[in-house]
């Protein structure tokens, strides 16, 4: 698995962290990459991945050189992410407390905002539970 060089910039600290981290652990890693814990098709984490992130200004963020996975990187990638434990990242990713799932009935909208709406429109208030404690509770 691809190792993401990528820079890790936290609230009101005005020096970057240089990270270094397999692609599993760096998608954990990335502020909103996924929504209410849902991660992204590949055209979608493709448009994130080759923005290149952003610094946050008012919150956390992350930088870092334009790339793309292809279809074999993305299904290897899913395959780890779907039995990897997040909180077993430890320190290396700040997401992880809520494990990604894959919700295929939004594959076919290629726009990145309009994703995130109808992605949050049907998982939000089950991701509100889990982040208020549930967290026994499947995302999906």
């Amino acid at each position: 698995m691809r190792r993401i060089k990528y820079r890790r910039y936290e609230f009101h600290d005005p020096d970057p962290e240089e990270r270094k981290a397999p692609l599993f652990a760096f998608v954990y890693d990335v502020p909103y990459l996924g929504c209410c814990g849902i991660f992204p098709p590949r055209h979608i984490l493709n448009w994130i991945l080759e923005q290149g992130g952003s610094t946050g200004g008012m919150g956390p963020g992350a930088t870092w050189e334009p790339f793309s996975v292809d279809q074999q990187e993305y299904d290897e990638l899913w395959s780890i992410l779907d039995t990897l434990d997040p909180q077993s990242l430890g320190e290396t990713a700040r997401y992880t407390i809520v494990k990604f799932k894959r919700d295929s009935t939004f594959d076919h909208i290629t726009d990145w905002r309009e994703w995130i709406h109808a992605v949050a429109e049907k998982h939000r208030d089950t991701y509100r539970r889990v982040m208020q404690g549930s967290e026994n509770e499947d995302v999906t």
